[in-house]
């Protein structure tokens, strides 16, 4: 889950201080529910892929509940990426329109991730891996200043001025002709009754309803997934990966034969927004995989491996002549 997770990340970014953690997180929702994600885990997961395509070496942390879930292709991020920088040449409402087509919610004032507001020639953005929102001051159509701010009191903390700002997504789902077209085609296939469902009239609108982002696989031509991001990469399982993916999995066919049952007939199977085992097996049989184990398993590499105390009751800073040193003793 998160906490194990985050608590993952602290423990190697102590260990290797110098190498990036990113974190591929799942939906914060129930399956087939009618609540959205939210929109700061949604921006997250697109920065993350982002990072994956772009930055190599990276270190993923996930979960079972993410690594099941499908998500856009690595097309939907290339194309949908806003670059900024000051002194750039950039249509001020062009922009505006551009940061509500990737999802960002415009406020009179910015107080949570992944809103914006807009105030005379100043443009006020809180991004998913800023600390602080920015403040992006305009003099006609050039960037004249970048800025961080604190959003409580309004005052300036830092130029950022040297730095490019990207901005990725903040949802899965973007509302454009073609994404509505495609859904609208789909959902008439797959549903006599479509007439009746909420959401094939909030779409055909242009409206964004809660819970949606069921539908992600009517959205778009093709899906993609967190292994397909990750080709050449090595793959480290917990002990308990297998059980809890079947968990998982029975746990969504559940959820969605619930309501079936209930007459809910505007639901998408889950072989359509989810993974199955043998997908996932399938996706990762040409990558170097490891798996912690509590056990000796014949015919495999096996490590004795102890549990040590916790290494900063040693030593505060990282030493790593330190750390070589106390695992050629202990282990």
């Amino acid at each position: 889950d998160d906490k194990e997770i985050f608590d993952i990340k602290r423990k190697i970014n102590w260990l290797i201080a110098h190498k990036e953690i990113l974190i591929y997180r799942s939906w914060d929702n129930i399956p087939y529910d009618n609540v959205s994600p939210s929109k700061e885990i949604q921006s997250e997961r697109i920065k993350t892929l982002y990072k994956i395509l772009n930055y190599k070496n990276n270190i993923i942390l996930t979960s079972v509940n993410a690594a099941v879930q499908k998500t856009v292709e690595s097309n939907f991020i290339k194309n949908n990426l806003i670059i900024i920088s000051v002194k750039q040449k950039i249509d001020f409402n062009k922009f505006i329109i551009q940061l509500t087509n990737l999802g960002y919610q415009r406020n009179s004032i910015v107080r949570e991730k992944t809103e914006f507001s807009v105030r005379g020639s100043i443009i006020d953005i809180y991004l998913i891996e800023k600390n602080n929102p920015i403040r992006i001051d305009f003099f006609g159509d050039t960037v004249d200043s970048i800025k961080e701010f604190d959003f409580l009191t309004q005052k300036t903390l830092k130029k950022i001025n040297s730095e490019k700002i990207y901005i990725n997504p903040a949802s899965e789902i973007l509302f454009t002709d073609n994404t509505i077209k495609s859904f609208r085609e789909n959902f008439r296939k797959f549903y006599r009754e479509y007439r009746k469902s909420e959401y094939y009239h909030s779409v055909s609108q242009g409206v964004f309803q809660s819970g949606v982002e069921q539908f992600l696989p009517f959205f778009y031509k093709k899906l993609s997934n967190i292994f397909s991001y990750c080709k050449n990469t090595d793959f480290l399982l917990n002990s308990e990966f297998l059980e809890l993916l079947e968990t998982r999995i029975e746990n969504i066919h559940n959820f969605y034969q619930s309501r079936i049952d209930a007459n809910n007939i505007f639901n998408i199977h889950p072989d359509k927004l989810y993974l199955k085992a043998n997908e996932i097996f399938a996706l990762i049989e040409n990558n170097k995989v490891f798996q912690f184990n509590n056990f000796f398993i014949q015919n495999e590499k096996n490590f004795n491996i102890k549990i040590q105390p916790n290494l900063s009751s040693i030593k505060k800073e990282i030493d790593f002549n330190l750390i070589k040193q106390f695992f050629k003793i202990n282990i």
